[in-house]
């Protein structure tokens, strides 16, 4: 492909620099001003791409340790499960590892499938036909939504509270408690953020209740 002068000329003034690059190899010498100018530019964008490498750096460890802080916290609260041995310390052990671990003071617990004879169950976790209608549409956890007034009047005794995590203890395909825990913050609880480790947390709390009523397989 022949170039014409205009487009030898429309090429160098789409690439300014390039000349600059390339004096040598055509037996020129750029003046120093244009010289310095490329050079503090290719310094500028270099120290600009440092910055954001740098700002994506520490957003990376920031993230890395609010996962660690994270698995930490799950960590001690199943290993509160693990010393349960009757259904009172696995009430107790919901409420200290929420209240001391997660900063979640405002929840509660409701059993809500048939309790065998020779099982002790404290009075209040013991779930009435409204909530145990309303714990049966749970499948999964539901962050942000409010719940349905059956189970927002289980927190009649508490501070008005804006966003809430509904979690679902399944056993078998069937929810046999349900766990609801509020917030003062609107945001604290989002429909758009992860339940992995809230999911994970509803097995291990079911397992255990499981054993404890005598469930388990």
């Amino acid at each position: 492909m022949k170039m014409t002068e205009q487009d030898v000329l429309a090429f160098l003034q789409a690439q300014p620099d390039w000349l600059c690059q390339h004096a040598a190899e055509f037996g020129l010498r750029p003046s120093e001003s244009k010289i310095l100018s490329f050079q503090k530019g290719s310094m500028l964008a270099l120290k600009r791409k440092t910055e954001k490498m740098a700002d994506q750096l520490v957003q990376i460890l920031a993230d890395a340790e609010t996962n660690r802080d994270l698995m930490m916290k799950f960590m001690r609260f199943h290993q509160r499960l693990l010393a349960v041995e009757d259904i009172s310390q696995w009430l107790d052990a919901i409420t200290n590892g929420l209240r001391d671990d997660f900063s979640l003071p405002h929840h509660v617990v409701r059993i809500v499938t048939n309790i065998p004879e020779n099982c002790s169950v404290p009075a209040e976790i013991i779930a009435d036909a409204e909530v145990k209608a309303a714990a049966a549409k749970l499948t999964k956890p539901l962050c942000g939504a409010l719940p349905v007034v059956a189970l927002m009047r289980q927190f009649a005794d508490q501070p008005r509270l804006e966003s809430f995590l509904q979690l679902p203890i399944r056993w078998h395909d069937k929810t046999i408690a349900v766990l609801i825990i509020g917030h003062e913050n609107d945001a604290h609880f989002q429909p758009e953020q992860s339940t992995e480790w809230i999911t994970i947390m509803g097995e291990s709390l079911a397992i255990i209740l499981a054993r404890l009523l005598k469930l388990a397989d």
